[in-house]
């Protein structure tokens, strides 16, 4: 269930492992969070300058919001 709606990527402080981001993403798209964590560990292992840049430019210019 998704708690805010206002159609904007957030990061997610209440629920992070390091930064929020994967939370946020999880929360935006209402998925289990450990399901996005593992889709970044995986492309991670593909991919990982792209998914480093992406998930640093993420945690930095993303709002960060507190959903439980």
């Amino acid at each position: 269930m998704r708690t805010i709606n206002d159609g904007s990527w957030f990061i997610n402080k209440a629920r992070r492992k390091i930064a929020g981001v994967c939370a946020g993403f999880a929360s935006y798209y209402d998925q289990p969070v450990w399901l996005v964590r593992a889709l970044v560990i995986l492309l991670a292992l593909c991919f990982p300058v792209v998914v480093l840049v992406a998930y640093v430019a993420a945690a930095v210019f993303l709002p960060a919001r507190w959903v439980v």
